[in-house]
């Protein structure tokens, strides 16, 4: 399972052939994805939990697993109850971390039509409800938007910022990777509904960044 790099629902209780080995398809399976790259950390998943571990990963990229997984510990702690956010579990090792798992299909692989209104203003609820407790995502793409239903989650908090990390520039990073979650919000809302009002700055945000 050293290859994992995200898990997925699969739906049915037939047997399906996945990477050579048959497995039974339920909710508690898993679908693996081979790392995009040397910086991602290996994923698996048994009974219930989710474990990031980049002990298999080279000096460098070892070394960042071990800042982001530091990273996910203190926000996944911060949002402890919220719905659509993984549990904190604890670190196995200083190369790894253990959350629980997150039923729910990806947004990537989703078609419009897929998602109802409903779901996606819960998912803005849960993006407000992170940022009230000093949380803001700021890697918020579709493949860390999981759909199950009516009810969204919100996976992959590495990379998160999280209020009192740099005293001197807090209110101002936060609000950055606010306005991000924001952005990828309106990019959700654009893809599957056809409308949206983009947030504040995002013409400028855009025009900066080389967006057409």
């Amino acid at each position: 399972m050293g290859g994992i790099e995200r898990v997925t629902r699969v739906v049915g209780n037939n047997f399906k052939t996945v990477g050579g080995l048959k497995r039974k398809s339920s909710e508690a399976m898993i679908v693996p994805y081979r790392r995009r790259n040397i910086w991602k950390g290996a994923i698996r998943s048994e009974n219930g939990w989710v474990e990031k571990d980049y002990g298999s990963s080279p000096l460098l990229p070892r070394f960042y697993g071990r800042i982001c997984l530091h990273w996910e510990a203190v926000a996944l702690k911060r949002l402890k109850g919220i719905e659509g956010v993984p549990v904190y579990l604890g670190k196995p090792t200083r190369n790894s971390i253990r959350m629980t798992r997150v039923p729910g299909t990806p947004l990537d692989k989703m078609k419009r039509g897929e998602l109802t209104e409903v779901c996606f203003q819960r998912l803005r609820g849960v993006i407000h409800h992170i940022h009230s407790r000093g949380v803001a995502h700021g890697d918020l793409h579709m493949r860390n938007i999981l759909i199950r239903g009516e009810k969204p989650s919100v996976i992959d908090f590495s990379t998160a910022y999280v209020r009192g990390r740099l005293p001197l520039l807090d209110k101002q990073f936060f609000r950055f990777f606010a306005f991000l979650d924001f952005v990828y919000l309106h990019k959700v809302e654009k893809e599957f509904f056809g409308k949206g009002t983009p947030p504040r700055m995002f013409y400028l945000f855009r025009l900066i960044k080389g967006i057409k």
